[in-house]
């Protein structure tokens, strides 16, 4: 794969900008496109979307990249799942028909590997969705991003279009949440770790340190995103991810590393909720080199110090 966003000749419309894919995404793809923040269109309001999309469309928009969510870490899918369920469910709906009322000819969903089944046989791939239930620690986010890749199928079907949804792992880089009760892991134990080396106290990590994950740096991300626009031939999902697993001990190695605390600085709390202990997946990206773990994480915890604060937290 070799991505060539300078020469893309297609208007993209990319929802949820802001955040830390559509951050990317942005940077990656530069001027000439529209990038949607919630003070252009609160995608819940089902009227202010259609009208946005119209708008949009109406002014050259021949693409768009649903990256727009209402996300948030462990705590918060465990503790309110079901407007995790209701609120993205209706997001993802607003958006992908206000696109289908439009008849816009291309389409990417991202979703993510929490839709699949808590008891999926590893590593993972596209026919075992429907096997069973997500597992119940963000089971609300993980069904409403189901249904949003069921209905970008019939949708795109029904135009005709390239319409496909993407499956990525577990997301980090600069630009993400790092709210201490909201963020996902990478930023979550970053967060903590700068405040504990500026208090003078022990970086906390939550759980035992056991569970592994797959990661993607945003910006591989984006640019994966930006080759399949053209370059995925399906309208089936595509799986987008690295294949090496890596443990939450793994990580919070690299971050004390980077932030220079002794090996008795560190400690787990076993009574914390770790979450589903692993769910790697066959990825559909073969020839793509994906930034090294250390080099992704570095880049983080710099940006993280540096825009501090103005960072989202």
């Amino acid at each position: 794969i070799i991505n060539k966003n300078k020469n893309i000749k297609m208007k993209i419309l990319v929802t949820g900008s802001n955040g830390l894919l559509g951050s990317a995404l942005k940077k990656t793809l530069g001027n000439n496109h529209i990038y949607h923040t919630r003070e252009d269109a609160n995608l819940l309001n089902t009227a202010k979307t259609n009208k946005y999309i119209k708008k949009c469309v109406d002014e050259g928009v021949d693409t768009i990249i649903h990256v727009a969510a209402i996300v948030g870490g462990l705590k918060a899918n465990m503790t309110h799942g079901d407007r995790f369920f209701s609120d993205n469910y209706k997001l993802n709906h607003n958006v992908l028909n206000a696109a289908f009322e439009n008849k816009v000819p291309n389409l990417v969903n991202v979703l993510s590997t929490c839709i699949f089944p808590a008891t999926g046989i590893y590593p993972l791939t596209k026919g075992q969705i429907d096997i069973g239930p997500p597992h119940e620690s963000n089971k609300g986010y993980a069904l409403a991003k189901r249904l949003s890749g069921y209905e970008t199928k019939i949708l795109g079907r029904m135009l005709n279009a390239n319409w496909f949804s993407v499956i990525p792992s577990n997301l980090y880089g600069p630009n993400d949440n790092f709210n201490l009760d909201n963020s996902h892991l990478i930023a979550g134990m970053i967060h903590r770790a700068y405040l504990a080396k500026k208090n003078n106290e022990k970086f906390l990590i939550w759980g035992d340190g056991s569970p592994r994950r797959q990661f993607v740096y945003a910006e591989d991300l984006a640019n994966l995103i930006l080759w399949s626009i053209n370059g995925w031939k399906s309208t089936e999902h595509c799986m987008m991810m690295g294949e090496e697993e890596y443990s939450v001990m793994d990580i919070a190695n690299i971050i004390k590393n980077r932030f220079g605390f002794s090996a008795d600085e560190i400690y787990f709390d076993p009574s914390k909720p770790a979450g589903q202990f692993r769910r790697p997946a066959r990825t559909d990206i073969c020839d793509f080199k994906f930034k090294k773990i250390e080099d992704g994480l570095h880049e983080t915890i710099d940006w993280f110090i540096e825009n501090y604060e103005i960072a989202r937290k």
